[in-house]
């Protein structure tokens, strides 16, 4: 890539580099200019690399979608506003260049970025003969601070927005059309693709999460290692206890189906699979009617799971599961598998 370098930031600039009032200086130069205007800064960056994040064959499109999807949900989780990234793209070195990919990659990319008018302003781009990788690093604003891990306590709330599982039921089907699973899983075609869509285009939830945060909830963690997980970060970092309602758990219609033939898989997926990337929040009673108008003002399902409640001795019981009410003993193991 060494001689097309540059045009191939020129490409990415042209499609991407969009100014906007609160960018001084984008791509091009050494570094971005940026104008917060005062507010406060909120940072986050991940980094995808094909054959342990996605598939090496997936769509530029779907690519670019997930890769910025996956940034914004941390942003949405502090109930922050996005407003601008950096990219770095790790290309393997091939003779005919990245014109065509580039051209959808940015077609991807664009379709959520102008959704949340997040401007790309800089980045770097290396030939590599390792893997593709993307590393990107998202800038958001807030007015009155952020939603933290820590700020859950005693009688709160348990929110989930959206639904569960669908990801982590789609890599499964994706395992077993590449003989990497062994236990078929029976689905028809038009859910195969309905769960699909979900893994591979995730749906930050950026302005439910800045509504949250401005009606005063203080605890929130975007749902990205699975339920069980992320929620466990919660309660270690508030040092606290939850009770979850397993048969609250919101699914999709088409999960719903699908997991009836599996009970095993209809508690694993949602609990455990992650890539859903929906907001987990914990919030005062108090506070309920607000959360339910502004996820319907969204048209966003919010469903309420459990609650928070004091710590027990037992540190290793940060988390009491229910079934209509009855303990649950899980059979399988709690250990997330990154959805491809």
């Amino acid at each position: 890539m060494a001689g097309g370098e540059f045009a191939f930031i020129e490409q990415l600039r042209c499609r991407l580099g969009k100014m906007a009032s609160d960018v001084r200086l984008g791509i091009g130069d050494d570094a971005a200019w940026l104008d917060p205007a005062g507010r406060q800064l909120v940072a986050t960056m991940d980094t995808l690399v094909a054959g342990r994040h996605f598939f090496p064959e997936v769509s530029p499109e779907d690519l670019a979608w997930k890769a910025l999807a996956v940034n914004l949900s941390d942003l949405a989780a502090m109930g922050a506003e996005a407003r601008w990234c950096l990219l770095s793209l790790a290309l393997p070195w091939r003779a005919e260049g990245y014109g065509e990919w580039l051209e959808a990659f940015a077609t991807g990319w664009s379709a959520l970025a102008d959704r949340h008018d997040v401007t790309l302003v800089g980045g770097d781009t290396v030939a590599t003969d390792g893997p593709l990788t993307l590393s990107i690093t998202a800038l958001g604003l807030s007015g009155h601070g952020v939603m933290r891990r820590e700020a859950a306590r005693p009688g709160d709330v348990i929110w989930v927005t959206g639904t569960l599982g669908d990801a982590a039921a789609a890599l499964d089907l994706a395992l077993v059309e590449r003989g990497q699973e062994r236990r078929a899983v029976p689905c028809s075609a038009p859910r195969r693709d309905a769960l699909e869509a979900r893994r591979l285009r995730p749906t930050p939830r950026l302005e439910f999460g800045a509504a949250a945060l401005a009606g005063g909830v203080l605890c929130a963690v975007d749902c990205s290692d699975g339920f069980l997980a992320d929620l466990g970060h919660i309660l270690k970092a508030s040092g606290v206890h939850a009770q979850v309602a397993l048969d609250a758990l919101p699914l999709s219609p088409d999960l719903a189906d699908l997991a009836r033939t599996d009970p095993e898989r209809l508690q694993r997926w949602p609990l455990t699979g992650g890539d859903d990337y929906e907001l987990i929040l914990c919030a005062a009673p108090a506070l309920s009617t607000a959360l339910q108008e502004a996820a319907r003002s969204l048209s966003l399902r919010l469903t309420a799971v459990g609650s928070i409640l004091p710590a027990t001795p037992d540190a290793r019981a940060a988390v009491t599961l229910t079934w209509r009410d009855e303990s649950l003993s899980l059979p399988f193991s709690w250990g997330h598998v990154h959805a491809l």
